[in-house]
C-alpha cells in the first residue's frame, strides 16, 4: 500500500494539467491518427502506442514509448515534496533525465513545484485521492506504450539497474505483472474468485504492470476506469490488485522488493550490495546515503551523508510509535554494529518510547 529537500524540482517544463481527462481529446498526431484518433484500438503491427478514450496524453510522457517508468504519487504537502527531491537528487535523477520518472500531483499541486516530471491531475489530495492519482497514470502509460511502469512511493529508494536487468528477459507484450502479491484476502474484492484465492499486490515494494497489462486496464477508455478508482475507499493498491484480477492479468512475484522498514546501518549496507530492487520507508537523508553506498562512493562523499541520515546506526524516520521495538533494539547494537546487552537494556528499566542505553 503506497506510502508516502533540499532545492526545487528539475528545471520547469511542460506540465500537463490532464483537464481533459473525463471527457474524449482531439487527435495527437497522425501515429494517433491511424490508431482511431481518440478511440481504444488493439495494439496491432508492433505499435506500442494507444489511443485512450477520453485521455489527452501529456508531454512530460513523451518519451516513455517502449522504456521502462517510474511513477510515483505526490501531493502539496511539503514533507512529501521533500521526498519526492531527495528521489530526484539520487536514484532518480538518471531516468528523470530520460524522461523516465513521473510524479503524479493532484489538482492543488503548487506551480512553484511543477516540473518536467511533474504530472499535475484532476484528482483530489487527500488519501482518497490516491487510486483518482493511479487512474491517471495507468491512461498516461497505456497511451504512450511504455513496455513497464513501476509504481512506487515517495519512500522508495530503487536500484534502477537491477529492476531493467530483472526485465530484460520478460515480455512486455503478456498480461503481467509482478510484485510481493497475497494481500487482502477475505477484505476486499470478494466477488472475485481469483482475489480470494490468491489476493492482490503487497503494496510496499511497489508493483511493474506491463504494456500489455496497461492496454487491459484501459480497454474502455479513461472515464471508464476512473468510474472504478475514483469512487474506490480501498488503498490504490487493492483497486489496482482487484482490476487486474478481473481482467485476468497474471500476479507474478517480482524481484526482490523490501516492503518493510529497515533499521539498521548494517542491514542497509548488506542490501545496497545485493540484487534488491526496491526498499521502502526511506526518509530523504537515508535515501541520499543509500544511493552513495549503491553507487559505492568513496567515503568523504559517504560519511558527511551518513552523518545526517544515522542515529547510532539507526535510520533516521524510523523512530515510530508503532516501530518503537525495533528502534530500540537498533540503537541498542549501534545499528547492527555491536550485540546488545539485553541485561543490561532490563537492569535500565526502560520505557517502551526510550531507545536502549548506548554502550
Amino acid at each position: 500500500m503506497v506510502a508516502f529537500r533540499r532545492g526545487a524540482l528539475l528545471a520547469a517544463a511542460v506540465v500537463s494539467t490532464c483537464d481533459a481527462i473525463h471527457r474524449t481529446p482531439p487527435v495527437q498526431d497522425d501515429r494517433l491518427r491511424r490508431l482511431g484518433g481518440g478511440h481504444h484500438v488493439a495494439n496491432v503491427s508492433g505499435t506500442k502506442t494507444m489511443a485512450v478514450d477520453g485521455h489527452t496524453v501529456s508531454e512530460v510522457s513523451e518519451r516513455w514509448t517502449g522504456k521502462v517508468v517510474y511513477a510515483i504519487f505526490t501531493s502539496a504537502i511539503p514533507r512529501y515534496h521533500a521526498a519526492l527531491v531527495s528521489q530526484l537528487e539520487s536514484w532518480a535523477e538518471r531516468p528523470a533525465e530520460e524522461g523516465r520518472y513521473v510524479a503524479v500531483g493532484g489538482s492543488n499541486y503548487p506551480d512553484e513545484w511543477q516540473g518536467k516530471n511533474v504530472l499535475r491531475s484532476q484528482c483530489g489530495d487527500g488519501m482518497d485521492g490516491i487510486s483518482c492519482k493511479e487512474a491517471t497514470l495507468l491512461a498516461e502509460g497505456a497511451a504512450r506504450g511504455a513496455d513497464w511502469v513501476y509504481i512506487i512511493g515517495e519512500d522508495n529508494y530503487v536500484q534502477t539497474r537491477n529492476v531493467e536487468k530483472w526485465l530484460e528477459d520478460k515480455d512486455p507484450d503478456k498480461a503481467v505483472a509482478y510484485g510481493v502479491h497475497g494481500c487482502g484476502r477475505g477484505l476486499f474484492c470478494k466477488d472475485n474468485q481469483a482475489f480470494n484465492e490468491g489476493g492482490g499486490f503487497c503494496g510496499g515494494g511497489g508493483y511493474i504492470l506491463s504494456r500489455a497489462t496497461l492496454q487491459r486496464l484501459l480497454a474502455h477508455g479513461a472515464p471508464a476506469l476512473h468510474e472504478i478508482y475514483d469512487n474506490s475507499t480501498w488503498p490504490n493498491d487493492m483497486t489496482t490488485s482487484c482490476q487486474l484480477r478481473k481482467r485476468d492479468v497474471r500476479l507474478t512475484l517480482g524481484p526482490v522488493m523490501h516492503g518493510m522498514p529497515v533499521f539498521k546501518i548494517s542491514d542497509y549496507e548488506r542490501i545496497a550490495k545485493s540484487d534488491f530492487v526496491t526498499t521502502h520507508y526511506v526518509s530523504p537523508p537515508v535515501m541520499r546515503w543509500l544511493h552513495a553506498e549503491v553507487e559505492d562512493k568513496p567515503d568523504s562523499v559517504k560519511k558527511p551523508l551518513e552523518e545526517l541520515a544515522f542515529d547510532h546506526g539507526c535510520g533516521v524516520g524510523t523512530n515510530k510509535t508503532h516501530w518503537n521495538v525495533d528502534w530500540m533494539t537498533c540503537q541498542g547494537t549501534q545499528g547492527g554494529r555491536q550485540p546488545m546487552d539485553r541485561e543490561r537494556a532490563i537492569k535500565a528499566n526502560l520505557k517502551p518510547e526510550e531507545p536502549l542505553p548506548y554502550f
